[in-house]
């Protein structure tokens, strides 16, 4: 199994409602991640979106003996020249009233031959259009980006309190967090018609 670049997608419990599934993976389809296929092949897109309704709602997470059948369903997505993306839930801490949805993508998919620390500047516009357009579903509260072995997520309440997101090489939080403005990270750019604040780690991309 590869090493995987992730984007991380933050949620609050409460903004969960009926139809949020459906419309949220209408939102990746919008933003050019095209379904392709479920972890367990015979599932459909329909049934995905079900599934996790009904886990999320219930505020599922995976115990420790339990069966990974039970857990949230995974997509597979095709999406420009990626040897995989692959999307998944994560809910891994219930008490912050928070949880993920996880973008995956080899990181030789992404990171230059010459070093593995550093981005293709091509992969990361790409993959920067893609989350703006991700960030246009109303209820993401920050989009994160790292490698395998970065530090985890940081949670929302955190970057509210100041800490800084992963940015790996880039994040978007919501305008609300202005502390970020004078960071040497910011980066002056439209997130079309949603606003927020977008960080960049231009270091860690190829010129």
């Amino acid at each position: 199994m590869p090493a995987y670049f992730n984007i991380s997608l933050q949620f609050k419990r409460e903004d969960i409602y009926s139809n949020f599934m459906n419309d949220f993976y209408t939102t990746l389809n919008i933003a050019g991640l095209k379904f392709s296929h479920g972890y367990d092949n015979e599932i459909s897109q329909q049934q995905i979106v079900e599934w996790n309704q009904h886990k999320i709602e219930q505020n599922f997470v995976l115990g420790f003996t339990e069966h990974r059948s039970h857990n949230y369903k995974q997509s597979y997505f095709d999406f420009g020249e990626y040897t995989e993306v692959r999307g998944f839930w994560l809910n891994n801490y219930p008490e912050y009233d928070m949880f993920c949805y996880e973008i995956i993508i080899p990181e030789s998919d992404v990171l230059t031959l010459e070093c593995d620390t550093i981005f293709q500047q091509q992969k990361i516009d790409e993959l920067l259009e893609l989350s703006k357009k991700i960030w246009q579903f109303p209820y993401v509260k920050a989009i994160q980006t790292g490698l395998e072995f970065d530090d985890d997520t940081i949670t929302i309440t955190d970057i509210e309190k100041g800490e800084y997101p992963n940015i790996s090489p880039f994040a978007i939080v919501e305008k609300e967090n202005i502390q970020f403005i004078n960071s040497e990270y910011y980066v002056n750019q439209s997130l079309n018609k949603r606003n927020g604040i977008l960080l960049f780690c231009q270091y860690l991309v190829q010129k």
